[in-house]
């Protein structure tokens, strides 16, 4: 009994530890939202890294490499998927799930006080081979801005870390698995927002 005991907190700490791991802030509180129910969002791609190859450009790079030995011509559509899929899958799913769990909405157009920043650092695209599969996962920072303050130098209220968030696992295709995964990243920082601006 005592084994057991022992054994569920270890689980409950391991999950605990997962759980702040999720998102974490790290510079400013988020206490100005409290009556705020729309911010403008806006997602930046300009540092993004992909599993083991390093910086997007690589990764790109040999996939389209790969579908192009395969089948001539499949590489220029595949690069065009890749990159439409931000738009397709992984920012609706994003803001979906962030809409639902933060009781607010996000919107791409300006006109709000506060402007959503969503950063992706690192995509882990995971995998489907039919008999064994793995979790696609990303690492998002993201910063909440004032748009009032219109100063060359603007400093972002605050700043919140969410490092290997994964989602998708089982999806073969590689938009919809890493959309899941932008899915799991909006649910947690909604709920984190809705916790913590009050």
């Amino acid at each position: 009994m005592k084994r057991l005991f022992a054994l569920m907190l270890l689980a409950g700490s391991l999950f605990a530890t997962a759980t702040s791991q999720a998102q974490d802030l790290v510079k400013g509180d988020l206490k100005f939202l409290k009556d705020v129910k729309e911010l403008q969002v806006v997602y930046v791609y300009d540092d993004v890294t992909v599993g083991k190859d390093g910086k997007e450009a690589n990764y790109v790079k040999r996939r389209k490499a790969e579908k192009e030995s395969k089948t001539p011509g499949s590489g220029d559509t595949w690069e065009q998927s890749w990159y439409g899929d931000r738009k397709a899958h992984y920012q609706p799913k994003f803001e979906e799930l962030f809409d639902k769990y933060a009781d607010r909405t996000l919107n791409e157009e300006a006109g709000a006080r506060y402007m959503m920043e969503v950063h992706t650092k690192f995509i882990e695209v995971g995998y489907n081979v039919g008999i064994s599969s793995g979790k696609a996962a990303v690492s998002l920072e993201i910063y909440i801005y004032d748009t009032q303050d219109t100063s060359p130098k603007r400093k972002p209220l605050c700043k919140i870390m969410m490092n290997d968030v994964s989602g998708g696992k089982g999806q073969f295709a590689t938009g919809i698995r890493i959309g899941e995964a932008y899915a799991k990243a909006g649910k947690s920082l909604g709920k984190f927002v809705h916790k913590k601006a009050k």
